[in-house]
């Protein structure tokens, strides 16, 4: 079954409240995360020298004692969905690949912070390595798929 988009099916709309992570936890996550900040994609991921983005997450939340699937596509089979506007620190971000007609997933980031109707998020891009982008960036807008929450 194909995941669909942003809005176009209730199972997008709401919040799981099943899980809730420490905020604290979260917090510590990210400023991990950012350490890794400006270094560069490798296709295969060899951490902590360099990442793809899956291997980027799993590396992450593997440090918080989490273990995540290696491939993208594997790890949004994990996890809640959490509406656009609810998604917080912590919480995966997915979106597909360079194909924006796609229906698959191809990338995966970490959500920094969700801000002025913007989700903010951490993740391994071919073109920068580790970076910080947002939902309102053209390619990354047209690609939006859909937020999960996995328990930390």
């Amino acid at each position: 079954m194909a995941m669909s988009r942003k809005d176009s099916s209730p199972a997008f709309s709401h919040i799981d409240s099943s899980i809730h992570n420490d905020t604290a936890v979260c917090d510590s996550l990210i400023r991990f995360a950012s350490k890794y900040l400006n270094k560069p994609y490798c296709y295969g991921s060899r951490p902590p020298k360099c990442f793809d983005c899956s291997g980027f997450v799993n590396f992450v939340f593997g440090n918080f004692g989490k273990t995540v699937p290696n491939s993208s596509g594997a790890i949004a089979l994990i996890g809640k969905f959490i509406s656009f506007g609810h998604a917080v620190k912590g919480d995966l971000i997915f979106f597909t690949g360079r194909n924006s007609q796609s229906e698959t997933v191809g990338h995966v980031g970490i959500v920094t912070e969700y801000k002025e109707g913007k989700i903010y998020f951490i993740h391994a891009s071919v073109q920068a390595g580790v970076i910080v982008s947002h939902t309102e960036e053209a390619y990354y807008k047209q690609r939006f798929m859909f937020v999960k929450r996995v328990q930390l």
